[in-house]
Formats: structure tokens, C-alpha cells, sequence
């Protein structure tokens, strides 16, 4: 099944975005309407809770947190337990040790790569600019590369979508 917003992002400090944004659905930071956040690079916090079933639980099976397209790695935490860190296809982690009936607390760490910040810092004064490097080879209508939890995030029983 799918676990889908809203969901809270909080963006590290400092970094140009706001502290912290809901997102209704899922979606690619190079597209959002703020700068802050189509440009920001680093690691921003997506929080939800959601509600497991205790018959998704019954006979004890795996379940799998499936967080979809990640751009780039994403580390995840579920009621607390940290579960690990995914950087490639598939985006999946066993939530099993973590998971219990009722509601879940869920905390996915994003980080992206430096191309966004750089990009935007190139539409502004040097001394409005978040980062400070001897060459940044970018323009600033160079595209902005996609970041962000771009999901669906679903939960996966044993190998089958859960109930």
C-alpha cells in the first residue's frame, strides 16, 4: 500500500531553503516554486506517520519500505529505529524489526548532490551566495538537476504489495 502525504520536509540550516515545507504529494525540488528549495543542496527530513493494520502484521511477515526514486540517497528511521541507508535502486528497506500495529512514526533523511546550490548561487550577487568554491564550472540556466524524495513510497509484505 501507499503512504501518501502530506508530508513534513525539514531542510538543513543554512542552506538557502526555508526550515521547513509540507508537500500534499511527493514531488522533485528542482520543481518547486521556491528557490530556496529548487536550489538546496544537502540533507532535508521527511517526516509522516501512518497507519499500519495489525493484519498486515498477522503471520509475521517481512515488510519492506519501498521509498520509490530517490535523488540521491536517502537514510530511514521508523519509530525511532534507524533501519539504514539506501543510495541505489531498489530504495527498499525491512521495516520489520521497526514496525508495530497502529501508527508509525517515519523519518527518511534526503541528501542530494551540490549542482542545485551552485546553479542558483549563480543568479545571485557573491555576496547573497550560500556556497563559496575557486570554480564552480555551472551557469545559472543550467537545468537543475532532480533531488528529493520523488517516492511512491509503498509498503511491501514478503515481496507482495501489503493489504
Amino acid at each position: 500500500s501507499r503512504i501518501d502525504g502530506p508530508w513534513e520536509v525539514r531542510f538543513q540550516p543554512q542552506r538557502g531553503a526555508p526550515a521547513q515545507i509540507t508537500l500534499p504529494v511527493l514531488d522533485d525540488w528542482s520543481r518547486h516554486p521556491d528557490p530556496g528549495v529548487r536550489h538546496f543542496s544537502g540533507m532535508a527530513t521527511y517526516l509522516r506517520t501512518f497507519q499500519l493494520p495489525p493484519a498486515v502484521l498477522a503471520g509475521q511477515p517481512r515488510l519492506y519500505l519501498d521509498l520509490g526514486r530517490v535523488q540521491v540517497m536517502a537514510r530511514v528511521k521508523l519509530n525511532g529505529r534507524e533501519l539504514g541507508a539506501v543510495w541505489t535502486a531498489p530504495y527498499r528497506v525491512d521495516i520489520t524489526s521497526a514496525a508495530r500495529p497502529g501508527e508509525n512514526s517515519l523519518e527518511i533523511v534526503v541528501a542530494n548532490l551540490w549542482p542545485n546550490r551552485l546553479i542558483g548561487d549563480k543568479a545571485v550577487p557573491a555576496e547573497q551566495r550560500i556556497t563559496w568554491t575557486t570554480y564552480n564550472r555551472y551557469r545559472k540556466e543550467d537545468p537543475v538537476p532532480a533531488s528529493g524524495l520523488l517516492g511512491p513510497v509503498t509498503l511491501q509484505r514478503a515481496g507482495n504489495t501489503a493489504q
